[in-house]
């Protein structure tokens, strides 16, 4: 793995090549270990999630030879943690996107969703199966919706895990247990591969062109502080265990240029304390899992997104701090500027009541008592009879050496409640605007979950431009070198509206262009066995 720290990720361009005094450049080169070529091909691919899946089979559809490196010994990446509804969730008309997503990159964002059609098209020719979430929805279930009984949500993992077996079938190698570490390049500057490192050691892939799919850097605490926040390295990253941005890292040290968008990212408040993960939020716990659902549920069935505009969230200090009415994930990213990335979540029993009466959709488990839920799965929630009892639990069981104000607390219900039932609640400083009024915080037992802002997409990386090219600083492409969402970046910015389809359409484009890239290159310079 890449020792450079983030910290170093602007200077690591001027920093190549420099040698110290003790050892001149031409000694340094001299010194520089050689290592094994283990294997060649025309495309290689870092990165099996769902983007790099679509690259690889798409690459090898072209008639490249393919090889797809993947640091688990799973392929399909953090999208076998979701519940499988996946798509442009504002449309495919990009002007009514644009409204909903202003900040987001035109360019990238117009190859969006006019790539979306002709993706569902291509993965229905693979003999992959999707399902309409709804009528006239712009989402589909990733391999079918499965029965109710069995939760309401789709075989998501059985999707990504033919999506890799199709890669396969088609000829392509995929290579599990190996890292991508370094991108090769020759005397040009071009992508001619990249180093990785498995049980064994490190060795070299040569390649006529590479593609970075290696996530996001919701992993690197030292990046999330960064770019996202001072106290952002206590969130929760609601991801495979190997998403620490290494794409990136290497990308820039060849020259590649940092996408916008690093300040905002997708993800869901998380329950705190986490000791309820069972190390799946490890590598070691990860590759352990047998029941993915487990890790769907833990970090999103059973995350605020299971319980949406309902409530007040108040911070260590005890106040309000967002309109709880945007909906978790947006809420979700202000949780992460408060101190400690710590937030409360106060309810009454009204409140549970109506969230046991909403059936969840988007969870492995549906309707009943999600607050039970998390209680029976060791999360903490704290319960009293009153809101002054309930302060002083949250700092005899949650503050952790964090101060919390519980009188602050009760003066911010208060003005709440009052403004809540006076119908003034779009008022306050802090308006609360939403799909469901402000309602007010009075019938007992009262609950308060606390919560760290979690992350499962990051939305900055590397620029790439429509051909999925990097970009470099001197803004024209790295010849031979392209990403996919998450190690590429700027598509989204402030609000998540193209996740795991954006990192499937980019996949697919990234995987042709190439493939294409490769077969042009003269035949004493292909890769290709």
């Amino acid at each position: 793995m890449m020792a450079a720290g983030v910290g170093a990720l602007a200077g690591m361009g001027a920093l190549a090549g420099c040698a110290t005094n003790e050892q001149p450049a031409a000694e340094a080169e001299e010194a520089a270990p050689v290592y094994e070529t283990k294997h060649t091909c025309d495309v290689v691919i870092a990165g099996a999630g769902i983007g790099g899946l679509a690259a690889a089979v798409s690459a090898a559809e072209a008639g490249a030879n393919v090889i797809l490196v993947e640091a688990s010994k799973n392929v399909g990446g953090t999208s076998r943690f979701a519940a499988g509804a996946f798509g442009p969730r504002f449309g495919t008309d990009w002007a009514e996107v644009k409204k909903k997503a202003a900040m987001s990159d035109d360019a990238l964002g117009q190859l969006v969703v006019d790539g979306w059609a002709p993706y569902l098209e291509w993965i229905d020719g693979l003999g992959l199966t999707t399902e309409e979430l709804a009528p006239g929805s712009p989402y589909v279930w990733m391999g079918g919706k499965r029965d109710a009984s069995e939760g309401s949500k789709s075989y998501t993992d059985e999707y990504l895990q033919q999506f890799g077996q199709i890669f396969t079938d088609k000829g392509g190698t995929t290579l599990t247990g190996t890292r991508a570490v370094k991108i090769l390049t020759d005397e040009t500057g071009r992508a001619t591969g990249i180093r990785v490192q498995d049980a064994e050691g490190l060795y070299d892939i040569k390649a006529g062109a590479v593609i970075l799919a290696t996530g996001g850097w919701q992993c690197d605490k030292e990046m999330c502080t960064k770019y996202i926040g001072r106290h952002a390295d206590l969130g929760m990253a609601q991801c495979v265990p190997y998403l620490d941005g290494s794409g990136i890292k290497m990308g820039v040290e060849v020259g590649g240029q940092l996408s916008r968008s690093f300040g905002s990212f997708y993800g869901h408040p998380q329950p705190w304390p986490m000791d309820y993960l069972g190390g799946i939020d490890t590598p070691e716990g990860y590759e352990a899992l047998t029941d993915i659902d487990e890790a769907h549920v833990l970090y999103y069935g059973t995350t605020e997104h299971s319980i949406q505009c309902v409530g007040v969230y108040v911070n260590v200090n005890g106040k309000r701090f967002v309109n709880e009415g945007l909906g978790s994930s947006l809420v979700n990213q202000e949780v992460m500027q408060q101190p400690m990335a710590r937030a409360y979540l106060i309810l009454d029993e009204a409140l549970r009541e109506l969230i046991r009466q909403t059936a969840f959709f988007n969870a492995a488990v549906v309707g009943g008592d999600r607050i039970d839920n998390m209680i029976e799965r060791g999360m903490t929630v704290v319960q009293a009879d009153t809101l002054e009892e309930l302060g002083a639990k949250i700092v005899a069981e949650t503050a952790d050496g964090v101060a919390f104000n519980p009188s602050a607390m009760l003066r911010t219900i208060a003005e709440y409640n009052e403004a809540a039932k006076a119908g003034t609640a779009d008022q306050l400083d802090f308006p609360h605007v939403g799909t469901l009024p402000a309602a007010p915080i009075e019938t007992g037992p009262f609950y308060a979950i606390p919560v760290v802002g979690g992350i499962m997409a990051t939305f900055g990386g590397l620029k790439i431009n429509t051909d999925a090219q990097v970009i470099s600083t001197a803004d024209t492409p790295i010849a031979g070198l392209y990403a996919v969402p998450g190690a590429a970046g700027g598509i989204m910015n402030g609000d998540y509206w193209c996740v795991m389809s954006g990192y499937s359409i980019i996949g697919r484009l990234a995987g042709a262009n190439a493939a294409a890239d490769a077969a042009s290159l003269p035949s004493d310079e292909a890769a290709a066995e």
